[in-house]
């Protein structure tokens, strides 16, 4: 990273006429592990990552399921299965997906104060694919289904490429990451959602075939400007995730008390507009720095709680 633009610009300007060469090349595997079944925090998360659901809507949904015989008890802190889960789960996933597919996990609590009173939250009969039910009530069976299903399966393993590439006599480096799938494992079934946009896993892409000390053309580099983000507001599922890593309220708290916040008016869940921002794009081509000016809408909120103004 560089401090400024003018240190931006005079970088730049020394990288003119040098010569780009493949100083490393790294390969390692990687493997991915799958998330533990459900619980109440993150049922309600999942649900509002994927669905869209409120931390209520959630609740009142698995409530019914939960009622129809569909699902186990949908307030619980635990991540452990029974042995009738963990055997109809095995045989789901050997049947459809073979035997590779496969790994025996148990899973342990990590939550400050947990009871684990109950199980996890599972699909009463693993078996069953699909349900008699409303539309709302079968997305979030085959959320629960597939999530159950996912964390007793193969981890997904990766092979990740890391080059690295030299400039002239320079110290500093490029580098560029890339990852390629080699097995999907429990990725066949499931994939877990992330919270916010600071969140965002890195964008590992396929990487061009290199050998070491390969030279490389240079065509473009760009530097943009970029500005230090402020946290995020907290949206129901990441505030119910705050709330258990505080030791906050129980399973059975989490979605009265974050309504009753609102209900209060401490808060709003709303869209806020952003406003706009200029930043600067500095481009080394032909031998050439030139700028540009561009401009972003920074700030924007969606379905976000905001603190309600006081006095």
């Amino acid at each position: 990273r560089l401090k400024d633009k003018a240190e931006a610009e005079a970088f730049l300007d020394s990288c003119k006429g040098e010569q780009f060469t493949i100083d490393d090349i790294t390969k390692k595997p990687v493997k991915k592990s799958p998330a533990p079944p459900f619980t109440t925090s993150t049922l309600q998360q999942e649900a509002a990552r994927k669905l869209g659901y409120s931390v209520s809507q959630t609740m009142m949904i698995a409530q019914r399921l939960y009622e129809s015989g569909l699902i186990t008890y949908m307030r619980t802190d635990s991540v452990n299965l029974s042995d009738l889960a963990l055997g109809t789960a095995k045989e789901a996933i050997v049947s459809t997906y073979g035997e590779k597919y496969y790994k025996f996990r148990q899973y342990h609590t990590k939550s400050k104060g947990a009871q684990e009173a109950h199980e996890a939250i599972r699909p009463t009969f693993i078996s069953n694919a699909e349900i008699s039910a409303t539309p709302q009530e079968m997305k979030l069976y085959e959320l629960i289904r597939k999530r159950t299903i996912a964390c007793q399966m193969a981890d997904a393993e990766l092979e990740r490429t890391t080059i690295s590439v030299g400039i002239g006599g320079k110290r500093e480096k490029f580098v560029a990451t890339g990852e390629v799938i080699t097995f999907d494992g429990f990725l066949e079934v499931y994939r877990e959602s992330l919270d916010d946009e600071n969140e965002k896993e890195q964008d590992n892409g396929l990487l061009p075939h290199v050998k070491l000390n390969d030279n490389l053309s240079m065509i473009e580099m760009v530097a943009t400007e970029r500005f230090a983000q402020r946290p995020p507001r907290y949206t129901e599922a990441s505030l119910v995730r705050r709330l258990e890593e505080l030791g906050i309220g129980r399973p059975s708290t989490y979605a009265p008390t974050i309504q009753t916040i609102q209900n209060r008016g401490y808060v709003a869940k709303s869209d806020k507009e952003g406003v706009e921002r200029s930043y600067t794009i500095l481009t080394l081509s032909n031998g050439e720095v030139n700028e540009k000016i561009k401009s972003e809408i920074v700030g924007a909120d969606r379905n976000k709680l905001i603190p309600t103004d006081i006095g």
